[in-house]
């Protein structure tokens, strides 16, 4: 009797298992994929000797769901390119640009977001920063509002810091850190947490460990209670130094930053930094006169 009656409760049970089973199931492939998130400084595009399919090319490569822009000096060039990156990947790229608080001789560069509007939808697209000349201890950036088909929302800053190895130009980025880890907590207030920052923040010396920048950087990223992934990277960047022998260097400049509670996969740097595998060169790289002296630099955001 007992026998029956344990039979009879598994025969109960047997069916409301098996559709909890399908409904996780179901969950799991109806799962939205990762986000594959970039960040590409393309040097004062275009430049002389650039080549926009090298660019379209290198674009087709990082192939991004989304991605940060720096110094973009003619939007509509660069439109012309994701155009050709489109023709290569099939993504449908649009993008969000603002004039920077930057510029030279030759006009203001611009920072921004390059988004697969086939699958991210612009909600909004604001300056960080803005006009002619950027507000003391503050850097050229600009916030862009993304959302997916699922209703996923994610806020992707695109910021360009001070460049150079001088200690008045490392005082002035250390402003600039401070001035970014202040407004971070107001943005991922208003975005839910989804707020990733991408680009180049010029972090010179942080392959050194014992570099002052670098010590601060680590220790400002943990009492924010953030973390910068890219940080294992060997280089993102290759330069010249001032010198008569002839040969080219790597550093490590460009960056994702987002709080701890983001789930971010393993950064990849591509282009001639992979290539190359960071190391120096005794001859220019081929790609940095017609690409960038900026690698295209991915990771997912899970």
């Amino acid at each position: 009797m007992q026998e029956r009656r344990r039979r009879r409760r598994r025969r109960r049970v047997w069916p409301w298992a098996l559709l909890v089973a399908i409904a996780l199931l179901l969950l799991w492939y109806r799962r939205e994929a990762p986000l594959v998130l970039g960040t590409f400084n393309i040097r004062t595009f275009p430049d002389k000797k650039t080549d926009p399919e090298e660019v379209a090319a290198a674009i087709a490569e990082l192939n991004a769901d989304a991605f940060a822009v720096q110094e973009i000096r003619e939007p509509a060039r660069l439109f012309a390119v994701l155009d050709r990156a489109n023709a290569l990947t099939g993504r449908r790229y649009g993008a969000a640009l603002t004039a920077s608080c930057r510029g030279n001789s030759k006009g203001r560069l611009h920072v921004g977001v390059v988004y697969d509007a086939a699958r991210l939808e612009l909600k909004e697209h604001r300056p960080l920063s803005e006009g002619e000349k950027c507000p003391l201890g503050q850097a050229p950036a600009s916030l862009t509002s993304l959302r997916t088909a699922r209703g996923r929302t994610l806020a992707l800053v695109s910021v360009h810091f001070d460049s150079g190895g001088k200690p008045e130009r490392w005082a002035r980025r250390k402003q600039q850190w401070q001035w970014l880890s202040s407004i971070l907590p107001r943005l991922r207030e208003e975005f839910g947490g989804e707020v990733v920052v991408a680009g180049d923040f010029n972090t010179t010396g942080y392959l050194e460990a014992e570099d002052e920048e670098r010590r601060f950087i680590d220790g400002m990223v943990e009492r924010e209670g953030l973390q910068l992934p890219t940080g294992v990277l060997g280089c993102t960047e290759y330069w010249r130094p001032k010198s008569k022998v002839r040969r080219w260097e790597a550093s490590l400049l460009d960056h994702f930053l987002g709080g701890k509670d983001l789930s971010f996969g393993t950064p990849e740097v591509l282009g001639m930094c992979a290539a190359l595998g960071c190391a120096v060169q005794t001859a220019e790289p081929a790609k940095l006169p017609t690409v960038s002296d900026h690698c295209p630099v991915r990771i997912t955001l899970r």
